[in-house]
């Protein structure tokens, strides 16, 4: 799990060059949780973890006062000069730990794209977080369910174990910092009716990732996200060459059906979280 200093530094930079290719595989999972929030024109929205700010820009579109803030320079450089192309959008970026921050104003609505889950102290974060809403203020999340039930994140391991052998690592606890930290939903009930938050529900929605990065046929861009994005990254980089090229062999054969609209698009598990303040 990178730390705040790593978002800061290399792990920043590395997501801000592939910003295209994240985009891609969050847009379709994103876009559930953007028609739950339905944003409405002149109200103030945070957006948590906004990243290259492409969710801050379809809040921005929709009328929305929006105010991106993320803890990565690189990543909201990517973002801003996304906003400069559509000027007129009433739409800022802040580099913050939303955990600590204080902003000049009270949110009506908060909404966070897969920003949510990545806290150290997430009692503190969403307490704080609830006391800079405005009374009956909207929160949206949209995070992944469990591992398990995500074939992005469980076929490329699943394989790479195949060819490998099994790698050990001790499941991570409900609420641990990182991607599949909000799956247990009544973790997510507990820490945000603790922080203050009300009317808390979880709807799961099923949805596709779509995996491309590069150049090459749909499954050659597929691969080429796998080496630098996701949970089989640091294995690819770790194996020898004969390994590497082992695992995405079988990746290849396995992604080959895959293949939709010209991409590789596996099953996507989300919940879309909502509360009031």
């Amino acid at each position: 799990m990178a730390t705040g200093e790593e978002w800061r530094g290399r792990v920043g930079q590395e997501w801000a060059t592939q910003a295209e290719a994240l985009e891609g595989m969050l847009a379709e999972p994103g876009a559930a949780a953007l028609e739950a929030f339905a944003a409405r024109p002149g109200e103030r929205v945070l957006d948590l973890g906004c990243g290259a700010g492409r969710s801050s820009l379809a809040l921005a579109r929709a009328g929305a006062e929006v105010t991106g803030v993320d803890i990565s320079p690189d990543l909201l450089a990517v973002a801003g000069a996304a906003a400069a192309r559509e000027p007129g959008l009433s739409l800022r970026f802040v580099e913050a730990d939303a955990a600590v921050a204080r902003f000049e104003q009270v949110f009506d609505g908060l909404f966070s794209r897969f920003g949510a889950m990545f806290f150290d102290d997430p009692e503190a974060a969403w307490a704080a977080l609830h006391g800079g809403m405005a009374p009956g203020g909207r929160l949206t999340v949209v995070c992944w369910r469990a591992g398990a039930e995500n074939a992005w994140a469980r076929l490329p391991v699943q394989v790479a174990n195949a060819v490998l052998g099994p790698e050990e690592a001790a499941p991570a606890a409900p609420g641990a910092p990182g991607p599949f930290g909000w799956a247990e939903p009544g973790y997510v009930t507990g820490l945000l009716e603790g922080a203050g938050w009300s009317e808390v529900a979880l709807t799961p929605v099923d949805t596709t990732a779509r995996l491309s990065l590069g150049e090459g046929t749909p499954v050659e861009r597929a691969l080429a996200f796998l080496r630098r994005i996701g949970p089989l990254a640091r294995r690819l980089r770790e194996s020898s060459d004969s390994e590497r090229l082992a695992v995405e062999a079988a990746l290849a054969d396995r992604f080959a059906p895959l293949v939709q609209d010209g991409v590789v698009a596996l099953p996507a598990a989300v919940w879309v979280v909502t509360a009031r303040a």
